[in-house]
This record gives structure tokens, C-alpha cells and sequence, in this order.
């Protein structure tokens, strides 16, 4: 089984994700003026195609592809399928959003003294709701998942 890429790449390849989801809608909606509807439909329409068509396709998303790091099935190492893919892309959408709410607590909790939290979803401070295998997949480093294809 390919050991879980690291942390450093995984953040580049989720920055290019990112400039890429945001940059392509906006030089497309640019002269748009006044349809924020159009920027959000091409935001969302980029996202899916890069974070699941790609996936599905070639083993990862553009960001992903570009730093050596491969979408795999967490159970067996094999091809993300496309329904567990569309689930990954949906939860990302969700959770990403989140996140200064849960800055934002974890701030005002300390002046508060509420305590720390306890991790739960209801009660967790840093959003690390989105762990490593979510939707039954997870990110590996190419070589790892060539080398063990080999054996």
C-alpha cells in the first residue's frame, strides 16, 4: 500500500487547486459585469471538472497532477471511482467554508474561558473534520503508487 503523501506537497497541490478553481471562472466572467450567478456557476463548473473529472481520468486534480501526488482508494490502493470522487468534492465544498467560523470560535473561546474543546463536531475548534480518507480515498505520492502497482 503507498504511504500517504506529505503534508508540504499536499498543501501546494490544494494552492494550485485553488488558483486554478478561482482563476479560470474569473478571466471567463470578467466581462461579465454584474452576474455574479455566471462568476459562481464557472466557479463551480471549473471545481467539479478539475476535482472530479480529472480524478476519475487520470489519477488527480491539476494541483495534484502537477506535484506527483495520485488520488487513491484508501482500502486497496486502486482508481477513485466516480461517485466517491463527486462525494470527496462535495465535503470539500462544505468544509472549506467553515473554516473561520471554527478561527473565529476557537478565538472568542479563550477570551471566554469555555475550556478547550472537546474535538466533537459540535465542539471542535480547529474544523479538522476533513481527515485523510474522507470518502474512502486518499492522496499518495505517484512513485509510491507506480512502485506498488510493480509488485
Amino acid at each position: 500500500m503507498p504511504r500517504p503523501a506529505g503534508e508540504g506537497r499536499r498543501v501546494v497541490a490544494v494552492t494550485l487547486d485553488i488558483a486554478v478553481a478561482i482563476s479560470g471562472p474569473y478571466m471567463m466572467a470578467r466581462g461579465q459585469e454584474g452576474r455574479p450567478l455566471t462568476a459562481l456557476a464557472l466557479l463551480l463548473g471549473v471545481s467539479f471538472v478539475n476535482q472530479v473529472v480529472l480524478t476519475v481520468l487520470f489519477g488527480g486534480s491539476a494541483g495534484k497532477l502537477i506535484t506527483g501526488i495520485r488520488v487513491i482508494r484508501a482500502a486497496d490502493g486502486g482508481r477513485p471511482g466516480f461517485w466517491r470522487t463527486v462525494h470527496r468534492w462535495l465535503s470539500g465544498l462544505c468544509w472549506l467554508p467553515l473554516q473561520p467560523y471554527y478561527w473565529l470560535r476557537a478565538f472568542f473561546r479563550g477570551f471566554a474561558g469555555g475550556g478547550a474543546a472537546r474535538g466533537t463536531v459540535t465542539d471542535n475548534d480547529d474544523g479538522e473534520l476533513y481527515h485523510a480518507d474522507l470518502a474512502g480515498l486518499r492522496y499518495a505520492r505517484r512513485r509510491d503508487v507506480v512502485a506498488a502497482a510493480g509488485r
